[in-house]
């Protein structure tokens, strides 16, 4: 789900393969959500309700959902902490204490996810990823109201990187993950499977996808140290020939476009305008 469309993708499992059993999409009226710090505002509860409602009549009897958000609903931060202590309660304030400096909204107004990625004799990196509780809580209430009870909730970008290294050899070296949609645009670079950086961007005309690229690039190979990846994974319904051919010349690596029909079998010419959302969802069970 964004600010403007439902897309329900199933998936039924043969044989260990994913295949694409159906995807339905519907338009939710304007301004169903607005504006909002970090994570946008549900102010149209009723319209969501409606679409999924219409989305069941067209698809069948189904209960469960795993939903996924843009990244740009969450921040995702790699967090340096001394120790994490082993009581969750615990965790979870040194983790919102780190967060302070670097999110325009008190910490407490955020429903939190993390994850140690690796503990050394200096101290703890964690993976936390966070949104706003409020709008949180108002899709789930009104996922409930339509019927529907959500197993989880996470954004899309992640769950893209899921499906892609499911079935990508092991490697150790450093790769690209670029996921581009028409109004925001998501970079991230893993050391095998161990992020080492994600961030992810509203576009606008202030801050075009040509200059988001270029900025990117430019940080990465200062930050990293290194000017070029092992493979570049450009994801999305947005990415055209031209985009990769210029992913490809600044960050002077090999590009992968990321396609659902490489994911998941089944993928039919009128669901291939849905590659991110079919990827994404394959990632899910990966």
């Amino acid at each position: 789900m964004d600010t403007e469309s439902l897309i329900h993708v199933r998936f039924a499992f043969v044989k260990r393969t994913v295949r694409v059993v159906g995807v339905t999409s519907f338009r939710l009226a304007e301004n169903t959500f607005n504006g909002g710090m970090v994570t946008p505002d549900l102010v149209n509860d009723d319209a969501v309700v409606d679409g999924l409602k219409r989305i069941r009549m067209a698809t069948g009897k189904w209960e469960r959902v795993s939903l996924l958000l843009p990244d740009s609903w969450f921040r995702m931060n790699i967090l340096e902490v001394p120790t994490m202590p082993e009581k969750p309660a615990e965790a979870l304030e040194v983790v919102r204490w780190s967060l302070k400096r670097t999110l325009p909204i008190a910490p407490e107004e955020l429903r939190i996810a993390r994850e140690i990625l690796q503990t050394t004799p200096n101290g703890v990196k964690v993976l936390a990823i966070s949104a706003r509780e409020k709008t949180l809580d108002s899709v789930e209430r009104a996922f409930t109201t339509a019927g529907f009870d959500i197993v989880m909730i996470e954004p899309v970008g992640l769950n893209i990187w899921n499906a892609i290294t499911a079935r990508e050899a092991e490697t150790t070296g450093d790769r690209l993950f670029l996921s581009i949609r028409e109004r925001d645009f998501t970079t991230a670079v893993f050391r095998g499977n161990q992020p080492v950086f994600l961030r992810s961007r509203n576009l606008s005309t202030e801050r075009p996808l040509l200059q988001e690229i270029r900025l990117s690039a430019s940080y990465l190979r200062e930050a990293l140290r290194s000017d070029r990846f092992e493979t570049c994974y450009l994801a999305g319904e947005a990415v055209t020939e031209e985009t990769a051919e210029i992913v490809a010349r600044e960050f002077n690596s090999p590009v992968k476009r990321i396609r659902a029909g490489d994911i998941a079998d089944g993928v039919t010419p009128e669901a291939a305008g849905y590659d991110a959302a079919i990827t994404a969802g394959a990632g899910v069970f990966s």
